[in-house]
């Protein structure tokens, strides 16, 4: 049975991203195992009264209990809203000094095939290309990452799929694992590329992209031009009701350009467009 990992910190934004774990968990017949992390506050100059640390750190171990006792049960009513409840769930409650490092450990341990996670802020998918938690998971982690903004909102059903490419050989793999994840929700995948510098051989190595997966069903290519990376990819996610945005994440992606304010105020997708990274370590 495939694992869902979905790292919580219990707030709307975490609950709302609840609900695409449970939809994903039932077309693909998953577990969820929920995570919460927790860190010890740093007592400088105790290190000569072990008694008093050691009884100062249960009492926060105690605390972090109770809290995350008294999270769960919301996660299960959202399950049965939802008409989930039957779907298993397990709980896991980790001290660790680094969240990232904690949420890809557990991730290894549990085997997760996929992690889910919710991301925070007005401008909340800029955050996670800017150094923040979900960013570094995104980076990092050994199998595929759904980071859902706060205002994203799920029916159950994925119908397209965008993913961008930049020729580089390892996007093959990426492209391969997206449509195992279109599958179960028979979505079409729109592969694009924005093509600022107008260069002939980008339509050359598209044609050489679609030869290769010319056996796949539901899966269309596409070159979009412009002057702008924003401006033209955020045209098409709108004009193609896009669901899901998914890419290949590397250490200092290509993709960070798209989040770059200084260029543009706003973009609509920015708050309702979930973002499925296929980091490096998950290109096996």
């Amino acid at each position: 049975m495939k694992n869902i990992l979905f790292p919580t910190d219990f707030s709307d934004t975490s609950l709302n991203a609840f609900v695409y774990a449970l939809r994903i968990a039932k077309k693909w017949k998953a577990k969820i195992t929920t995570l919460h992390v927790y860190q010890r506050p740093e007592i400088r100059g105790a290190a000569h009264m072990p008694n008093v640390m050691e009884a100062f750190y249960n009492s926060i171990d105690l605390y972090e209990f109770e809290n995350y006792r008294d999270a769960i049960p919301p996660l299960h009513k959202i399950a049965e809203a939802e008409k989930l409840d039957n779907l298993e769930i397990n709980h896991i409650l980790e001290e660790g000094d680094h969240t990232v490092k904690t949420i890809l450990k557990v991730a290894q341990k549990e085997d997760a095939a996929l992690i889910v996670l919710g991301t925070t802020g007005a401008h909340a998918l800029k955050g996670i290309f800017m150094g923040s938690v979900a960013g570094e998971v995104l980076e990092n982690a050994h199998c595929p990452v759904l980071a859902i903004p706060a205002k994203g909102s799920f029916d159950g059903k994925i119908d397209n799929i965008a993913f961008t490419v930049n020729f580089k050989p390892e996007e093959q793999i990426g492209l391969q694992k997206v449509i195992n994840f279109a599958d179960f929700f028979n979505a079409k995948i729109h592969c694009v590329h924005v093509d600022l510098a107008h260069v002939e051989g980008f339509s050359k190595r598209l044609d050489s992209l679609k030869t290769t997966f010319q056996h796949q069903k539901n899966i269309e290519f596409h070159l979009l031009e412009g002057t702008n990376l924003q401006h033209a990819l955020s045209n098409y996610l709108t004009e193609h009701h896009i669901d899901v945005l998914a890419m290949v994440t590397h250490k200092r992606s290509w993709f960070q350009e798209l989040f770059n304010y200084s260029k543009t105020k706003s973009m609509t997708y920015h708050t309702t467009t979930p973002i499925l990274a296929i980091p490096e370590g998950a290109l096996v």
